[in-house]
């Protein structure tokens, strides 16, 4: 095979396995391992583990959104960090995509390899004993690194010894074709870390299981410190200075149009010099530069914690000595999680032709205390009944005129609940018949049943709700007028 040659397509994929839960990168160039998670571990000098899980959605998001493979999408951003000679494995364990680029590595290959996809699962089940054995040097070091509860190097060493005595002895050509052993059999026979690595190569949880992940964190965290030259407790002057440090905190990425912003945390230190620790996370990677010099985003999301810290003191015990709003006297932001993301991701954005501006509704998610939700009317005489959730950004389809639903609709109220709720009949209170409705009437054994009277009532302030009597005389409120 040679070196350039592609033999999977990610399009293969299995229903249950829609998205890989690692990746493992092998390149000679040295680049920052967070360019597709801020999840991320050097394993070794040339070899970088991702844990894509943790950005899960918003890959999905964008694959769906740039109608576009996942190998499109990842050997983009892949050749934009390491350039074309890179060979990357995505899979459901990291122990697994390691053995698998071993293997990969091994026979000169280079691109970007799925293991789910059912070519390359078919060539992991012929993997043989030496891709195996080869990264549990690396990983034996790891372990000892963080002190793994009952992992002693020597004794490791010499059980993998016995169980290459055994593999020989009984003639097993591939660990696939002792898939069927148990891991507890082999951990009683050959050691508690042997057995767990049987069980990492052959499961399809997508849970570390004990893995030594070693979360590789940017040395040092950039961050800024402001020491207060009085208290303050009001937003209006919090976000000035504010604005200044998350300034001086964008200097510090030298305004790199790759890195990305997923979690701050400020800490804040109140007036009783108590510490409290908050953090300002995003929902799509959060780019400081581009948001200058006005900050909105992160200032939205600091705007939100000071808020709610404010309602905390207010509520706080009546007995305690304290001001109603405790002033702040210094505060410190650094940067706890980022990711790189290639500027050609957001020039694929850029250039996609399509009536929805994704880039702005990842910005305004980003703004927002809760995530934007996004509903397409249904055909319905029920209100519960007569729309649907639908992914934000999803485009608008037209499977049926709308046109008699939303003239139906137009005495209907903003508001609705999530459930209708049982009210006393209104007797002697003010009402407005306004329709009669009836839904999927074919479906109950009593026509009766399915039968809606929707009335506007009227209390004596002034106040309007929108209710329904049905068959039986009982009334219900399904939401309020303004």
């Amino acid at each position: 095979m040679s070196a350039t040659t592609k033999v999977i397509d990610l399009a293969e994929l299995r229903g249950r396995d829609e998205f890989p839960a690692y990746a493992a990168i092998y390149s000679r160039i040295q680049a920052d391992p967070c360019m597709l998670s801020p999840t991320a571990m050097r394993w070794s000098d040339r070899v970088v583990l991702a844990r894509l899980e943790d950005c899960r959605q918003f890959w999905l998001n964008q694959k769906k959104k740039l109608r576009c493979k996942l190998n499109d999408l990842f050997d983009q951003l892949l050749g934009y960090h390491f350039g074309d000679d890179y060979l990357a494995v995505f899979g459901n364990h990291p122990w697994q995509c390691l053995w698998y680029l071993e293997y990969q590595h091994r026979h000169g290959a280079r691109g970007l390899y799925l293991l789910e996809s059912r070519l390359n699962r078919n060539i992991f089940k012929t993997l043989d004993w030496d891709c195996w054995f080869a990264g549990q040097d690396i990983l034996a070091g790891h372990l000892s690194r963080i002190n793994a509860q009952g992992f002693r190097p020597d004794n490791f060493l010499a059980r993998r010894a016995q169980l290459q005595r055994f593999i020989e002895r009984i003639g097993v050509a591939t660990p696939s074709a002792m898939k069927a052993a148990d891991a507890n059999a082999l951990t009683r026979r050959f050691g508690k870390w042997l057995g767990q690595i049987w069980q990492w190569s052959f499961t399809d949880a997508t849970a570390l299981q004990s893995f030594p992940w070693i979360k590789h964190e940017p040395q040092p965290a950039p961050g800024v410190t402001r020491d207060l030259e009085y208290p303050v407790n009001q937003w209006c002057y919090i976000e000035v200075l504010l604005r200044e440090d998350l300034t001086r905190l964008c200097e510090q990425f030298h305004r790199d149009d790759c890195e990305h912003v997923n979690r701050m945390v400020w800490e804040i230190t109140l007036f009783n010099y108590q510490k409290i620790a908050v953090e300002l996370s995003f929902r799509h990677p959060y780019s400081l530069h581009r948001d200058l010099p006005a900050f909105d985003t992160a200032l939205y999301q600091a705007r939100y914690i000071y808020d709610d810290l404010m309602r905390k003191f207010r509520v706080r015990e009546s007995d305690l000595d304290l001001p109603e709003s405790m002033p702040f006297v210094s505060w410190r932001i650094e940067v706890c999680e980022r990711i790189l993301l290639a500027p050609q991701l957001w020039d694929l954005f850029a250039s996609h032709n399509d009536q929805v501006d994704y880039r702005q509704i990842m910005s305004l998610q980003n703004k927002l205390p809760v995530a934007l939700e996004c509903y397409q009317a249904d055909p319905g005489f029920y209100p519960e009944q007569s729309f649907q959730a639908v992914p934000v950004g999803d485009a608008a389809t037209q499977l049926f005129d709308h046109y008699p639903w939303s003239s139906s609709a137009i005495n209907k109220p903003l508001f609705f609940y999530a459930e209708p709720m049982p009210i006393e009949p209104p007797d002697g209170a003010a009402r407005i018949f306004l329709e009669r409705t009836s839904n999927q009437w074919w479906i109950s054994g009593d026509v009766l049943q399915s039968i809606r009277d929707y009335y506007v009532l009227c209390d004596q302030r002034g106040r309007s709700s929108w209710a329904y009597r049905d068959s039986n005389g009982n009334w219900f409120k399904q939401g309020e007028y303004c």
